[in-house]
């Protein structure tokens, strides 16, 4: 693995471990043809907005080696994850030995996800070593 961190970043592009959040409108907006009202409940799709074609080339595949864009998987601003950087070194320094210490791995079948609201993870992943 040439570049640890750009394959980390397309992991949580393509995957994003928080699909949704919600927050409340601090005030009355309109965003293109959608009003929203001072104290609504609003949900943000970070699974969807990491997959916006418009912002990203080929974005259903996985392909570390396409130059991307940043994408949201962490969040932004004040709400930027507060273990973001734990998680970045984790799969930063996990990928490439689990890399080198399994050449040969490859998917045994399709991978299962919990059912969950808010947070997207696997349920199983069975690999071929």
């Amino acid at each position: 693995i040439k570049d640890p961190q750009k394959l980390s970043s397309e992991i949580l592009r393509y995957s994003t471990p928080l699909h949704m959040f919600i927050r409340y409108c601090s005030t009355d907006i309109e965003l293109g043809k959608y009003s929203f009202e001072k104290g609504e409940k609003i949900g943000l799709l970070l699974g969807a907005a990491n997959r916006d074609p418009k912002h990203f080339v080929a974005p259903d595949t996985f392909n570390p080696f396409i130059p991307r864009k940043p994408n949201l998987s962490l969040g932004a601003g004040i709400h930027f994850c507060l273990g973001a950087h734990l998680s970045k070194l984790e799969l930063q320094l996990a990928i490439p030995i689990l890399v080198e210490k399994f050449p040969n791995m490859k998917l045994a079948n399709t991978p299962k996800y919990e059912d969950n609201f808010h947070f997207h993870g696997l349920k199983e992943l069975t690999l071929e070593i």
